[in-house]
């Protein structure tokens, strides 16, 4: 039957109308409670109310999980035992990541593992490594090995029988020299300053000659004594003069090899004038005992790239036999150890030798095994080291302090020899002007046994091989006191006295294990850290970037089921209500409220 219409047309709500109202009533409540505002207007955040009590507030997981958006707000679940394994593994990946990418970088672009280890070189007091470097172990020991120049037609030449005058290569004499250090000072500036005190054992086993072997050799102290005779005052060189040759000294003398090489009592020697107290002379006396020459050098404790620099000699900061402060220089390196820092440019290097009173530069050449697997690099000196000016414009200050500039080949030498006229050189004048040794039959120079060079380990910046090679010249100076006996030869002759090589002993089978073992271990230690880094800085970030896409799926899924739920719940709320049907109790969709007023007119109609 038809429905009453009120005052204004419109008709009254059925039962079924107030249904349906007080279930829209329901959802709205609910929509906006979980849209956030609740009955008394307070907003929440995160689906928790800020008026809530302290029992109701998430969990530290459960706030992470909500973070990563694996929370399902509609539901409320808790964190589940494989989503916090996930999110453990990602916080231990992470840090494992970032520690693994600090290590790389600190091993592929710093020197950070190379100083460290070079820390263990610096020679601080009391240290091991100084220790063994004051008084090493014999087993180190280098060998001296000797070569006298024999002169067994000189008499023949002289008298004109001959016409140039043979020099015979004797030797060498093979001596194992042991050194350690004497009158340490350990200073505050980080430098310790010292003597070397070398002994010496004849090993006859390694030589080609004897030390009883009689050889003919150029008279030093006389050829020594006509200059200095000359610079003396008139009357100090009419009385010295005088003296000498009443001796009758011949310009070449028969002495043994160990009598020329460590010492003979010698009449000239004993003059006060000459002598200065001495009484005997021989090429390498100075060398066996303590050194009169005190050498400073830099420890490395403040700064590695210094370690081993020579800064002082004799308490000089610089040298003054030459002329101008970059030959004066003294800064470079003590011969039996460099600073590894120096080898990694492969730029040139310096050493400082005392039998040259100068420093010379070593040129890298190549990278070599010797000892059948030891890595080393091989520096050498360079051809033109004892060039002329004219060639080698760097020794011009070389040749501008002395009385004569010599052909490229020696280097005069005569200052720090207290006048002495010494002219050293490379064996047989290698790289040298052959007018040198255009009289002499029996110099034959050859680089591979006559060049200096250094095998030096490129870790610990020692030499492992290596010869260092330099000849003892003298020059003739034709004064009264000489020209009756040399008449034929010219003046300024330099006439070889002898030359020796300083080389690294016989190792044993346990030094070279330990070479071995120093080497290679250190090595392997380095390239483990290099690549063990990289590796689980991939393998971490691989991890991570598997565990983020777990986390974005579990994500993903979380949101289609919120999606899933918020639909459903807009269906009940607004699209399906239960409208009950007197013959049929069966759920009936309605449409909204202006579509079912219509109807309800309809049905009235």
């Amino acid at each position: 039957m038809p429905r009453a219409t009120s005052h204004d047309g419109a008709l009254p709500p059925t039962q079924d109308d107030l249904t349906v109202a007080q279930s829209r009533s329901k959802s709205n409540t609910l929509n906006s409670q979980r849209n956030g505002v609740g009955a008394g207007g307070t907003g929440t955040f995160g689906g928790y109310s800020s008026g809530k009590s302290g029992s109701d507030k998430p969990t530290i997981p459960q706030m992470i999980l909500e973070a990563f958006g694996l929370r399902n707000h509609s539901q409320n679940r808790e964190p589940t035992s494989k989503d916090i394994g996930t999110l453990i593994m990602l916080g231990v990946m992470f840090l494992l990541f970032v520690i693994s990418v600090t290590g790389f970088f600190v091993m592929w672009f710093t020197e950070y593992y190379n100083n460290t280890m070079l820390e263990n070189l610096v020679l601080a007091e009391n240290s091991d490594t100084a220790k063994s470097w004051l008084n090493p172990d014999p087993k180190f020991d280098t060998l001296l090995k000797a070569h006298i120049f024999h002169y067994p037609n000189i008499e023949d030449y002289l008298a004109g029988r001959a016409d140039k005058i043979q020099i015979r290569d004797m030797g060498p004499l093979v001596y194992q020299e042991h050194t350690v250090k004497d009158e340490v000072s350990f200073n505050k500036n980080f430098t310790v300053t010292f003597r070397d005190r070398k002994s010496y054992k004849f090993l006859p086993e390694k030589s080609s000659i004897r030390e009883d072997d009689v050889l003919l050799v150029p008279n030093v102290p006389l050829i020594s004594a006509a200059g200095h005779v000359k610079r003396m005052p008139y009357t100090t060189r009419l009385i010295s003069g005088m003296l000498i040759n009443g001796f009758k000294e011949p310009l070449f003398k028969n002495l043994t090899a160990a009598e020329y090489l460590w010492g003979y009592e010698d009449k000239i020697i004993k003059l006060k004038s000459l002598g200065k107290g001495k009484r005997r002379f021989g090429l390498l006396m100075s060398r066996n005992g303590t050194s009169v020459d005190s050498v400073q050098v830099n420890t490395g404790e403040d700064d590695i790239t210094k370690y081993s620099t020579i800064t002082q000699f004799n308490g000089m900061p610089q040298l003054d036999y030459w002329e101008g402060e970059e030959c004066n220089r003294i800064d470079g390196s003590e011969p039996s150890m460099f600073s590894p820092n120096l080898l990694q440019t492969r730029d040139t290097v310096h050493v400082f030798l005392q039998v040259l009173c100068r420093k010379v530069p070593l040129h890298f050449e190549k990278e070599v095994t010797i000892y059948d697997d030891i890595d080393v690099l091989r520096y050498r000196t360079p051809m033109d080291v004892f060039d002329h000016p004219s060639e080698n414009p760097a020794n011009q200050c070389y040749c501008q302090n002395t009385d004569r500039c010599l052909p490229s080949g020696v280097i005069n030498a005569t200052k720090c020899y207290a006048d002495s006229p010494i002219f050293p050189s490379f064996p047989h004048f290698f790289s040298g002007d052959p007018v040198l040794y255009k009289i002499f039959d029996g110099i034959k120079p050859d680089a591979e046994i006559h060049q200096t060079y250094a095998d030096i380990h490129p870790r610990f910046g020692f030499p492992i091989s290596g010869a260092s090679r330099v000849q003892i010249n003298i020059m003739l100076d034709k004064t009264p006191l000489l020209r009756n006996q040399g008449e034929r030869l010219e003046n300024a002759t330099i006439l070889p006295l002898m030359w020796i090589e300083i080389t690294s002993g016989d190792f044993s089978e346990e030094v070279l294990h330990m070479l071995y073992v120093s080497t290679f271990g250190l090595d392997a230690i380095q390239l483990a850290l290099k690549y063990g880094t990289l590796l689980i800085s991939v393998t971490s970030f691989s991890l991570i970037v598997a565990g983020v896409y777990y986390l974005n799926s579990k994500r993903e899924e979380h949101l289609q089921e919120s999606k899933s739920s918020a639909e459903l719940e807009a269906l009940n709320s607004g699209g399906v209500v239960m409208v009950q049907v007197h013959h049929f109790n069966l759920p009936v969709p309605c449409a909204p409220s202006a579509p079912h007023l219509e109807a309800d007119d309809h049905r009235a109609a």
